[in-house]
């Protein structure tokens, strides 16, 4: 069994205060341990094996194919593409080109993707056959009010095995045909990569196959990725990031998962790399820290815990990251039952609040399946790119969302005076570090109040986030502060009452929102997804009785609403904001 935290002293350097970074790009970190692993795998994906070797032939020639299509430093390219292979090729020969990636959700609707598109000013589009049926038609029509010159179809297939391509071809081919369409800016990705064969002859017959040249390389302060806010909040807004920013928690996150610093590039290692590339948690855990460190990728284009449970038995992964729900469905999964996890050295969880429930249930589990790992709880924001603290293994049986990663800096503040609290008060989660965004496209003014200049001279990102931080140094995570309730002028925080909720044996999930009141301005109403045959009443009983013992009585809801699932947002959030707007809709009527 892997053990990364075989010394405990290595956490003296873990979540060290400061470390030297690089001044690199992403792809020069990709090709640096492609050069030191060159046979080891990089990307698994559908019983298909690609080496760090073969990778970088591909994403040489795929850079080389972009080059024809006139793709130069500050281009940018659009990817509505789901977790393959070819969206990990593209993104490395994107940055080499000094060009900037735009990730877009490949769930998005085709309205959705051409905002996108013509948002970012994207030249090129590249979205999966799979997909045409959804979207030839509307954005073919839509094309000359873009400022798009081609869009390229990629085969969902075209890197898995034999088998599972030759039963895709089967089952979609006919379909994928019939909707492509004939116009010239439409190509497919075998013609791309056709029309880039001959520069890449003529340089392979005199350069190292598993390390690409580097030209048009800037900065490491360039540009180089747009990731879109969930939007959670209020309107999403393209969140400029740097290789910097991406390097830096590649870097760190190593020394965070226990490997020992100036050791040479890990082996064995491996994570299942399921959660979305259009986000950063999964393009920047899931992918570029370890291919930057020469771990692979398991790349999962839709999650399922029969999947999941199929690549565990089979490849033996060491990491994981997920969200929430992701470790719930397989906490109730009959795949996961009998399965062996002592495979494991780390499990991470962010993307959302992790409830002391949750934790307790699924670290139980990993004990019962022969690993002594416990759930992990980060917290990040896509304006830092993803996680900027984390708790470490020894002390994963404390509540909370650790200490911040090193190089990184966090505080508590007062929201109105920016004055930095003590410890235990509660007030607005300030974060500074490599990992701060560059800011918000073409948006100066959303720029200007989340990145700001504090007394000591850092640029802080001003979160919205509430939370405090304990004498130990742990930081704690409340709430948003656009979510605080206000009732009869008492602030009462919906993460904590769903964190009370959430330990109850027949709650599944929970959410909490503050309604209209007549004269408390507003009260607490709670959504729950109970078990299958619970008693709702007694149920009911037992929310307001527990809520009431533990938090002030302003914290009770004054309504309960049971609910057989929830909306969410585009990342697997529970949209408390629709549910808002659904209670407001019901207050017109």
């Amino acid at each position: 069994m892997h053990k990364l935290f075989a010394d405990p002293s290595i956490l003296d350097d873990a979540f060290r205060e400061t470390m030297p970074l690089p001044d690199k790009t992403m792809a020069d970190l990709f090709f640096e341990a492609a050069a030191a692993r060159p046979d080891s795998p990089a990307i698994r994906f559908m019983d298909a094996c690609i080496t760090f070797s073969e990778l970088s032939k591909r994403i040489t020639t795929c850079k080389d194919a972009l080059e024809a299509l006139d793709v130069r430093q500050g281009t940018v390219i659009s990817l509505c593409l789901p977790n393959i292979p070819e969206a990990v090729i593209l993104f490395y020969a994107i940055n080499q080109l000094g060009a900037i990636c735009n990730m877009i959700h490949p769930l998005a609707p085709p309205a959705g993707v051409i905002h996108h598109v013509q948002k970012t000013n994207s030249k090129v589009l590249f979205i999966p056959d799979l997909f045409l049926e959804r979207l030839a038609k509307p954005l073919d029509e839509a094309l000359d009010e873009t400022p798009l010159k081609k869009i390229v179809v990629i085969p969902l297939m075209a890197s898995a095995n034999r088998l599972p391509r030759w039963l895709y071809q089967i089952a979609k081919g006919r379909t994928v045909k019939r909707h492509m369409p004939s116009g010239t800016r439409w190509i497919t990705w075998s013609n791309l990569l056709r029309s880039a064969r001959p520069n890449v002859n003529e340089r392979r017959s005199s350069q190292d196959h598993n390390v690409a040249p580097q030209d048009n390389v800037e900065t490491a302060d360039r540009v180089s990725v747009y990731l879109h806010s969930g939007g959670t909040t209020g309107k999403s807004k393209v969140i400029e990031l740097t290789d910097r920013n991406f390097n830096a928690i590649a870097c760190q996150i190593v020394f965070a998962i226990g490997i020992p610093p100036g050791s040479d590039y890990p082996t064995g290692h491996s994570m299942i790399t399921v959660l979305p590339l259009f986000h950063g948690f999964g393009l920047c855990i899931g992918m570029h820290s370890m291919l930057a460190n020469a771990c692979c990728c398991i790349l999962v284009p839709r999650f399922s815990t029969k999947t999941i449970a199929g690549i565990i038995r089979k490849y033996c992964p060491t990491l994981m990251a997920g969200v929430p729900t992701l470790y719930e469905a397989l906490l109730n999964a009959d795949e996961m039952k009998n399965i062996d996890l002592s495979c494991f050295s780390a499990f991470f969880c962010g993307g959302d609040s992790l409830s002391p429930d949750l934790k307790k249930r699924f670290d139980s589990f990993l004990k019962g399946h022969g690993s002594d790992c416990r759930l992990r709880e980060g917290y990040g924001l896509t304006e830092t790119v993803t996680v900027c603290s984390l708790t470490h293994e020894v002390s994963a049986d404390r509540s909370g969302i650790g200490v911040p990663l090193t190089n990184m800096e966090m505080k508590i503040i007062d929201p109105e005076t920016r004055e930095t609290l003590p410890d235990g008060e509660t007030g607005e989660i300030c974060v500074t570090g490599p990992q701060t965004m560059k800011g918000y496209l073409n948006d100066p003014e959303s720029t200007r109040k989340a990145l700001v200049r504090h007394d000591d001279g850092k640029i802080w990102v001003e979160t919205g986030d509430l939370g405090y931080r304990d004498p130990d140094g742990f930081y704690h995570f409340r709430g948003r502060i656009k979510r605080m309730i206000k009732v009869s002028g008492i602030p009462v925080f919906p993460a904590e009452i769903e964190a009370l909720i959430s330990e109850l044996p027949d709650v599944l999930q929970v959410a909490v929102i503050g309604i209209p009141h007549p004269y408390k301005m507003q009260v607490v109403k709670a959504f729950v997804r109970g078990r299958e045959g619970c008693d709702r009443e007694a149920l009911e009983e037992a929310i307001r009785t527990v809520v009431g013992i533990r938090l002030l009585r302003y914290a009770v809801p004054k309504e309960i609403e049971f609910v057989d699932r929830f909306p969410l947002t585009n990342i697997g959030k529970i949209d408390t904001m629709a549910l808002e707007k659904q209670e407001l809709e019901k207050q017109e009527e």
